[in-house]
């Protein structure tokens, strides 16, 4: 693995481990549980509004590390007219590539298929219409999406133990 992989994949499990929720804080549905028992209504209109902004903030997360580990540039016209200039080695060998890859797959599988499973729970649900259990509901994705980031990381970093080793 060249250099500039290494560090990518660094910053990459870095950005993931500091956004994901470390389990000694609790879960997010925990916490807000206990706000959205309150029947005051601005308390849980800020409550909403905030975990909205959490949840956006690690979308742009996600996102970008997405880029980071399984971007490609876009062809353009100068690319493609005059592509030899522009080639370079690839930074991963095509095992280390394929790794990350299935671990960016799994990674993406496991959220949609847990949040999946939770919006058929809420469906379900006698009072899925009350702003308390909308709450409860994004908060229950933010647990989700943390301990898919935590995952995630924990892939990489063996991927990145298993080339160092090599």
């Amino acid at each position: 693995m060249k250099e500039e992989a290494r560090l990518k994949l660094e910053y990459a499990i870095k950005e993931l481990d500091e956004a994901s929720r470390p389990p000694d804080l609790g879960s997010w549905k925990a916490q807000v549980e206990k706000e959205a028992k309150v029947d005051d209504e601005e308390t849980l209109r800020q409550t909403y509004l905030y975990l909205n902004v959490i949840m956006h903030g690690q979308q742009g997360l996600e996102d970008a590390i997405g880029k980071i580990l399984v971007g490609e540039n876009i062809l353009t016209p100068s690319l493609t007219t005059k592509g030899w200039m522009f080639w370079k080695q690839p930074l991963l060998a095509e095992n280390q590539r394929k790794a990350v890859e299935s671990a960016v797959i799994r990674w993406s599988e496991a959220k949609v298929a847990q949040v999946d499973s939770l919006l058929k729970t809420l469906e379900n649900s006698p009072n899925k219409d009350d702003p308390g259990n909308e709450i409860i509901v994004l908060a229950s994705v933010l647990d989700i999406t943390s301990s898919c980031m935590q995952q995630l990381s924990a892939d990489l970093k063996e991927i990145l133990a298993s080339t160092e080793n090599v």
